[in-house]
């Protein structure tokens, strides 16, 4: 057995916390307490939600009203409540978004307006808007010492790079076609970003551009997340209704959880401190907690219509 997968797993036990994913359909999120297995609240959005990131403290979350809401909802998780909407007249059809390390302010694609932008989720007010100029920018990946932020461009085969020491386009990196989910490693390094139309996640070197790995044979690459050492890469592919495995060094393919036919695997999380994702099952309405050494489901719980992007707040 493969050394990272021989480590003890995790148990369903220790999992105490709340789950807070969003419902596309539904326009709402569902808040799952996870000792209980259920839906202990659910509270409105704006239209069309799609993405959804937690603060580091587990207070605050904010949702991204994709389609047609043309929003940003702030939920005080404390007291389980909305505690503003953030309109976006200017940057409507926000998407990818993740909090700054100040934990005050999220930064988010608006793929209609073909901008990066960052809002202040306490006062609502947009504190920073760069054009990227490309067509349909969607998702954002962010380094570790904020000093640049990458957006793949779905129609425009690009990935923009943005300065936010000047807030300006650096460059714009040529991808494989369609790109959409992406991530980077925490030292700078290495841009992991997935090809929608060719089906394939590419590694490329964030400075030279250089292919450093590609993997193929997928249908949907949705989103790829790291593991919290980063020896582990993640992704979910929606048509193939499964979940792979990457050693990061390595480059190369640890493992493949099939999971129940017709799934459809969106959004993924990790727990903050188990080696443990998150995956929302859009097609199940349910999300599934697996173990990322085990590779294997080890709770499900229900969520609203058609879930995706998804938080989880610890209460250990």
């Amino acid at each position: 057995m493969d050394q990272q997968r021989a480590k003890a797993g995790a148990s369903e036990s220790q999992i105490v916390g709340l789950l807070v994913v969003v419902n596309k359909t539904d326009n709402s999120i569902s808040i799952i307490d996870t000792a209980q297995r259920k839906v202990i609240n659910t509270l409105p959005t704006g239209k069309g939600p799609h993405e959804l990131v937690v603060s580091q403290n587990g207070k605050w979350a904010v949702s991204t009203d994709f389609v047609g809401g043309d929003s940003l909802t702030v939920f005080d998780i404390a007291n389980q409540s909305v505690a503003r909407t953030i309109k976006l007249d200017k940057y409507p059809g926000p998407h990818g978004i993740r909090f700054l390390n100040d934990q005050q302010h999220v930064a988010f694609t608006s793929g209609k307006s073909q901008h990066f932008v960052i809002a202040n989720i306490f006062t609502g007010e947009v504190t920073q808007a760069v054009s990227t100029k490309q067509d349909t920018t969607h998702m954002l990946a962010i380094s570790e010492k904020e000093d640049f932020a990458y957006t793949t461009n779905i129609r425009s085969n690009t990935i923009s790079k943005i300065s936010l020491n000047d807030f300006s386009v650096v460059e714009q990196i040529p991808s494989a076609e369609m790109p959409e989910a992406i991530n980077i490693t925490r030292d700078g390094k290495e841009i992991w970003y997935g090809g929608n139309k060719a089906g394939l996640v590419r590694v490329i070197s964030a400075d030279s551009h250089e292919t450093l790995a590609q993997f193929d044979d997928f249908s949907f690459p949705y989103r790829v997340l790291f593991s919290h050492d980063e020896k582990i890469a993640m992704v979910p592919d929606f048509r193939n209704h499964d979940l792979r495995f990457f050693d990061v060094a390595n480059k190369t393919e640890i493992g493949r959880l099939a999971l129940e036919s017709e799934a459809g695997p969106q959004g993924i999380t990790l727990h903050p401190s188990l080696d443990v994702v998150f995956l929302s099952l859009n097609l199940k309405n349910k999300i599934v907690a697996i173990d990322i050494h085990t590779q294997e489901i080890i709770a499900e719980y229900p969520t609203g219509n058609n879930p995706d992007g998804v938080g989880f707040i610890s209460l250990n």
